[in-house]
């Protein structure tokens, strides 16, 4: 059997203000087999989360413009697939509070590629 050729790829959408971090990110999902896309600033992100359906969506919760924590809020008004925050901050107050706004996942900065593809895995094999 052969795949279908207008089938389109799973996408996620990577929520991040700092560049290399962000280009590590799309590297790291695009080898885990999605597509990519990115947004630079939390309303970026809010508005092409909204025009377009995403596998998964990660968000840095220090972004310039807006909380990530809102972000995610803002996500669960209308976004069903998991969230991930991927974040410097690694308290377990920011950890809950991540959680408790709607993040399927918080991740901690700095964080190990091929551990970062393993978690998206399994991530997307729960929801799928």
């Amino acid at each position: 059997m052969t795949a279908d050729p207008s089938a389109q790829p799973e996408t996620a959408l990577v929520i991040e203000d700092d560049d290399d971090i962000r280009r590590l990110l799309e590297m790291t999902i695009a080898q885990a087999g999605l597509a990519v896309e990115s947004a630079s600033t939390g309303q970026e992100g809010l508005t092409q989360a909204q025009q377009q359906i995403y596998s998964m969506i990660t968000v840095d919760i220090g972004l310039p413009d807006l909380n990530g924590l809102d972000v995610v809020r803002s996500l669960r008004d209308h976004y069903t697939g998991p969230v991930v925050i991927i974040s410097a901050r690694s308290s377990d107050t920011d950890r809950e509070a991540g959680l408790a706004a709607g993040a399927d996942l918080f991740l901690t900065k700095p964080f190990r590629p091929r551990e970062l593809r393993q978690q998206f895995a399994s991530l997307l094999q729960n929801v799928r």
